[in-house]
């Protein structure tokens, strides 16, 4: 068992894989465009609301607390 295990173990790549280059896939490279930075601005606006709702809701909850 331990033979054919070594056997397949060093097995070298066939010529097609050997001769054909690898190419790299490159990252994502066009420009862009208005949807994603409109994306952008809302991602930026909803994370500074919720900020400030959980803001406002505090100082709602102490308004009335000592009212």
């Amino acid at each position: 068992m331990a033979e054919k295990f070594a056997a397949v173990a060093v097995a070298e790549p066939s010529l097609m894989e050997a001769a054909s280059p690898r190419q790299d896939l490159t990252v994502r490279t066009d420009p862009v465009n208005f949807a994603d930075r409109a994306e952008r601005g809302v991602q930026l606006f909803s994370r500074w609301a919720g900020i400030l709702a959980f803001a406002g809701t505090i100082a709602v909850i102490v308004y009335f607390v000592r009212r």
